[in-house]
This record gives C-alpha cells, structure tokens and sequence, in this order.
C-alpha cells in the first residue's frame, strides 16, 4: 500500500506464528501468550493492523507467480507456455488446481483480523489517562482507526472470497488450535448482507481523507468504493437469474453518489500518467497498492529489438495483448473499428481511441528509440523466442528506457479502487435504474454523463455519446467501456462471468495480428490469426471449486455446485 509499514520484532514474530498454524483457520495455543503480549505495546498495535493488509491480493504477478488475470480471459495471452494461468485456457483447472485459488489466503486474512479485534477489544489504554492526557487522546483516536480498518479489511477478504466461490463460511471470531470447527458454507446472500452490513457499520468512525503517514489506508472513500463494486457484483446477471437486480443497482449508484459528494476524487491525470505515477496528489486513487522499486514489468515486456541496449534477454512472461480486445477500441471518431472498411483495414493502428496507443505496442510505434518489427520476420516479430505470441506488446505500466542490464528498478501501482473505475459502475448501475438519461433529484450526473466524462479524460478526449439509446444498447456501450478503460487491470476476467457472457467471450478462439512486410515496404494485415482455441465449460467455471484439500479436512465444507 502508500505507507512503509513497520513492524517490530514481536510483530515479526506474531506474523511468523500465524503463517505456521496448524490450519489457516486457526491460532495455536502455545503461542497465545506471546500474541497477547502484543496488544500491551501501542507500537505492536499498529504492526499488528499493518499485517492484515498484508493479505490484500493484486499484483502484476500473482498468478502462478508471472502472470495476472489478463492472461486467463479474451485481453491477452502470455507467452510463457509454461505458467499456471495456462490452467484457465486449456480448461484444466479445477478442484485439484487452480492458478487463482485463494481460498486459505483471505481465511489467514480473515484470521488475522479477527485476532486483531479480539485482541484489542478491551484496549483501552487507562494507565496513560490521568499521567498523559495528550497520549492517551492519541492512542485511544488511532486505535479506533486501526479497528476500523481491520474491519474493512475483513469485509474485503470476504468479497474477494464471493466473488470467487460464492457462499463461503462467515467466520467472525478467532477459532483457537483443538476448536470443533464446523465450516457450513453460508449463502451468496448471507455474505453479501453480512459485508453490507460491516461496511455500513464501520463509516461513520472512518477518516474522511488519508491523513500525513497514514496514505493508502482506508477512508471513507474507500468504503464507499467497495460499497459501489459490492452492490454492482450482487446486482449482476450471475447472482441473479441472469437479470439485473434494480433494488441493488440503485444501492450501487447511491454509494458511488456518497463517494462523489466527498469532493475528494476525480479524473485529473493524464490515461498514460495515471499508470506510472505515484505521487500523493493524484486524485484519481482511491485505493492502490504501491509496490517494491522492481523491474518486473518491463524485463517481462519489452519487446526484443527496442530492449536491445537496455538487456540481454527480456519477454520471457509478456503478456500480450490479443485481437479480440484490440478491436473493442473505437476509432478517434467515435465510430466502430470495421475490418470491411477499407481505410480502417489498411492502417489499423492509425486514428484510434487515444487509450489504445497509450496501453498497447503495436508494429511501427516507437519504443527505447526503436521502431517495434512485430511483423513476421521482424525483430519483434511472431515466432522469436521470448517475443509477442499475439502480434502485440503491453505498454500500459510498463516505464520505458529503463536498463535492465544495471539492474535498474521502477516504481509500479497497482490500483484496488480508482475513481475512473467507480464511475463506470455507477454508468452501469445507473442506465439500470433510469436508463442513459436519468437522473437523481439530489445529483447531476446520469450514466451518459458519467461515460463521457470517463471518454473526455485527460489525454483520452474520444467524441461524446449522444443520440438517443435504448437501455439495451447503452449497457453494450458501457460494457465496451469498461473493456478499453480497465483493460490489464483484472476487471475483464470477472466482469464477463458476472454478466454471464464468459461461456462466450472464453469459448472463442484468442485471436491474434499476422502482419507481413511486402516488397515495398507496405504490409498486409491477417487479424484472424489463431493464437489458441481457449476453453469454458458452462456453468460451473462462472465460480471457482474449493481446493479438495479443504473439502477433506472440512466434512461439513461443501463443494461449489457443479464441481
């Protein structure tokens, strides 16, 4: 996250104790002591909250240790043939693998935080009350904002959980090593209700705005954020008989209203920028994880030939980025990208939406003051070892010119909740309730105004939408949106089982760009090119399976329907 988190010694050594239970679920009881031992000191406290973030999931390598969620729907394909995320295309994952299964993490997450409130629910810091005031004021205030935090925290663990899986046990206190555990899967809805309600609970003692040394924690924002995307998910077709559920899709546009009047947050940096800088002022993060000065990103992607001078062997996990998403950009006029217009056909790189030259390499674009060759023979070009399977290259939160050969590092960020983000799903919630045009008597935005402002951002300024749309056409409109807007930024992956299209969108076959240089220098275009046939068997992968490890170890944990 924004913060540098320090952790004492007896920090460390707690953290130790819990990632070496016996079971994720549960807290050992020889070690009791020396966990109690910690809510004695104020600065152990903080580390001890500091830990449950540690549990927050998102990277750019967290499945299979390369590769992101991109990789695993229609955005991309990563070029290492040999990494896990293959699980989700070829179909082979399941209750003995899955790339993505993060059932214990969030439970050691959950763990954590429940053993934070236990623990410090009599805290009360008395002996400090009469001898100093001035103290006392400042631990009491900063122990009720670290309570506040681990139970957001908490409720977040729990919807990275449904959104998976679906009902999951709802687990609220510290179950202690020898406990009967008696894991019963609560429903979808029980957990929803149960996060719902955890989130109400907790914001009216939630800071407004991320106070100095306390960057990237939760405030208030970041409540509403999750309440806006909580609300959305449950309204969507998955959980609801393959219809919207309005009820809930008002709730979601009335959070994002709360979040917007907090006059806190809005689009004011530049598409490019947005992904590569991390300064404090940037008011589009509502929520990020900021991560360790690395150069993973840009040693995975860089293509070949622009990579030359800056190392000696790079791309080995590119993800690159396919067809099937390139042509969801629009061209710079608004208008549809059309294989069968001819201008379009013969430069189709030329006159996009903005957003796709800012987050994909293409052939011809120029990168480390080299011309990228992605066509057949080319430096670049399809075939090489380590090069692009797909005709592409990712550029979205990749730094340019950095020397790997000296090891140089970057700074990345990762977004959990940016306002661009929350502003397409108030458009999808909103064109729900009241259609395109419709607007709440207290706010003046409707789901055509948010889209657009989303499309005139900084550095993007696409034509507005206008016309008259029925809902229907409009949810395909904001549904394209999201697609160009989040793209790489594992949104795409959950969006289309939500929606329940995935038994579509992952059936069909990853496409990728065949370009090949003619004799005088011009190219001839096949976007038809079969990268691989990908696999979705209907309806169980809209949900994960539980780990069969845990389905033995559990007799009352049951299986997710259709596994």
């Amino acid at each position: 996250m924004r913060n540098n988190f320090r952790y004492s010694l007896l920090a460390i050594i707690i953290l130790g104790f819990s990632l070496n239970s016996c079971s994720f679920l549960e807290i050992d009881d020889e070690n009791m002591s020396t966990r109690d031992l910690a809510f004695i000191n104020p600065g152990n406290v903080e580390a001890m909250c500091f830990n449950v973030y540690s549990y927050i999931p998102g990277s750019f390598s967290e499945i299979g240790g390369n590769s992101t969620l991109s990789n695993a729907c229609d955005e991309a394909d990563l070029n290492n043939r040999y990494s896990s995320v293959q699980d989700f295309n070829n179909g082979t994952w399941g209750i003995f693998s899955n790339p993505d299964d993060k059932f214990s993490t969030l439970y050691a997450g959950i763990r954590a935080a429940n053993h934070f409130l236990e623990g410090s629910q009599n805290l009360d810091y008395a002996e400090y009350k009469d001898s100093d005031p001035v103290r006392y004021q400042f631990y009491t205030t900063r122990l009720k904002d670290y309570k506040t935090e681990v139970r957001f925290l908490r409720a977040f663990f729990y919807f990275e959980l449904i959104k998976r899986y679906g009902g999951v046990p709802i687990i609220t206190k510290v179950i202690n090593l020898g406990d009967e555990v008696d894991l019963t899967r609560n429903t979808y809805g029980e957990c929803f209700k149960f996060i719902a309600s955890e989130l109400n609970a907790i914001l009216p003692n939630s800071r407004t705005i991320a106070e100095t040394g306390f960057m990237g924690r939760v405030t208030k924002g970041t409540i509403y954020a999750l309440k806006t995307r909580l609300y959305l998910y449950a309204a969507s077709p998955l959980n609801n008989n393959g219809t919207y559920n309005l009820a809930l899709c008002d709730s979601s546009a009335r959070a994002f209203v709360a979040l917007s009047k907090l006059g806190l947050y809005d689009l004011n940096i530049d598409y490019r920028g947005l992904f590569l800088n991390q300064t404090a002022t940037n008011k589009e993060i509502i929520f990020d994880r900021r991560l360790p000065m690395d150069n993973f990103m840009e040693s995975s992607n860089y293509p070949l030939g622009g990579a030359a001078q800056y190392a000696y062997n790079v791309g080995a996990n590119a993800t690159c980025p396919s067809q099937n998403l390139v042509d969801a950009y629009e061209m710079a006029d608004g208008s549809k990208f059309d294989w069968n217009n001819p201008v379009h056909a013969a430069t189709p790189f030329k006159n996009r939406d903005p957003r796709f030259g800012m987050s994909i390499l293409s052939n011809g674009d120029t990168w480390n003051e080299k011309t990228v060759e992605s066509f057949v023979d080319g430096i670049d070009g399809l075939g090489k070892n380590n090069a692009t399977t797909t005709g592409y290259y990712l550029k979205k939160f990749v730094n340019e010119k950095l020397v790997l050969r000296d090891n140089r590092t970057a700074s990345h960020v990762f977004h959990i909740f940016r306002y661009g983000e929350m502003m397409l799903c108030f458009a999808e919630a909103m064109n729900e309730v009241l259609g395109p045009d419709g607007k709440y008597a207290d706010f003046t935005l409707s789901a055509r105004d948010a889209l657009n402002q989303i499309r005139n951002r900084t550095g993007v300024k696409m034509p507005a939408i206008t016309g008259s749309n029925s809902k229907e056409e409009f949810r395909e409109k904001v549904r394209n949106e999201r697609r160009v807007e989040l793209a790489f930024e594992n949104h795409r992956f959950w969006d289309v089982r939500r929606w329940m299209i995935a038994d579509v969108t992952e059936n069909a076959p990853l496409r990728g760009m065949k370009i090949t240089k003619n004799q005088d220098n011009s190219f001839s275009y096949a976007p038809n090119y079969l990268v691989e046939e990908r696999v979705f068997k209907a309806p169980a992968m809209y949900r994960y399976p539980i780990s069969n490890n845990e389905i033995v170890k559990y007799q009352n944990l049951k299986q997710t329907e259709n596994w």
